[in-house]
């Protein structure tokens, strides 16, 4: 696969009408990613997920590492879990699990990373375009979140992509206006999860207040999201959704039951973080 250059040209605006057509194709991608509120791996994470999304692979990076980007529709419960202390996979104390490079992570959270193609041809969309909604199948509907048109726009994390022509190479829109027209809208994706603070906490209580958390998500076994494109005139031109099945943890009731004792009397504060647009 050979790699695409890229072409900055983010103060770049096509505001002319949009020229739609019937091919406009949205594509859901799932993969769980490290905190984007702390960790140290995130941006890194974020290279290798755009980058595969841009030339069809399904994983790119070390797979060693935090960083890596891996697609996966599969996901179990400590793959869902941010926290305000260091953790991975529902471990806390990572490093000592998983390896040095792990240390100070800060947990997981699953995203839906999107690749939208609208074909060759002149620009005909926009990210400004684009909407996000997201649902858990939970009772209590935990990780339920959705952005509204107009939220989105162009980065290093939702790329903008002008395609080339005449052998020129193409052009890519990481910033300014967000109505740019584009022929391809790359993003990391947008996601969520529950989290875990423990302030002061020895790793034990870190780790109980990770566990405390496996009864909110409260038998959820599909967490799904879908993002669509809107027309000016309030017509859908596009729509695409990606689905995780969420897998319980073994032994999670005793995990729960484990938790409450070694938790006592510690205050654990538990909040969620806001989900990441």
């Amino acid at each position: 696969m050979v790699k695409k250059a890229f072409v900055l040209l983010g103060s770049l605006v096509l505001l002319a009408a949009s020229a739609y057509g019937d091919g406009v194709v949205t594509t859901v991608y799932t993969s769980v990613a490290p905190n984007a509120y702390g960790s140290p791996s995130y941006s890194d994470y974020v290279s290798n997920a755009i980058y595969a999304l841009m030339n069809g692979l399904g994983a790119w990076g070390n797979p060693n590492d935090p960083s890596y980007y891996s697609q996966q529709t599969a996901i179990s419960i400590s793959q869902m879990i941010v926290t305000g202390f260091p953790s991975w996979d529902g471990q806390a104390d990572p490093g000592d699990v998983f390896g040095s490079a792990y240390a100070n992570e800060l947990g997981n959270r699953p995203l839906f990373g999107v690749v939208i193609d609208a074909g060759t041809g002149a620009p005909s969309i926009s990210i400004s375009e684009l909407s996000f909604s997201a649902t858990s199948n939970d009772p209590g509907a935990l990780l339920d979140f959705g952005f509204a048109q107009g939220s989105y726009n162009y980065s290093s994390n939702y790329v903008g992509v002008i395609f080339g022509t005449d052998g020129n190479p193409d052009t890519y829109i990481t910033s300014g206006p967000n109505t740019q027209l584009v022929n391809e809208i790359v993003g990391r994706g947008s996601g969520n999860a529950d989290a875990a603070y423990c302030s002061g906490c020895t790793i034990a209580q870190q780790q109980a207040a990770i566990n405390a958390l496996y009864g909110d998500f409260n038998v959820m076994t599909q967490f799904s999201g879908t993002y669509t494109l809107t027309d000016p005139d309030g017509d859908i031109l596009s729509s695409g959704s990606g689905e995780y099945d969420v897998a319980p943890e073994p032994g999670s009731f005793s995990m729960m039951l484990g938790a409450a004792l070694t938790l006592g009397l510690v205050f654990v504060r538990r909040r969620r973080q806001p989900p990441q647009r």
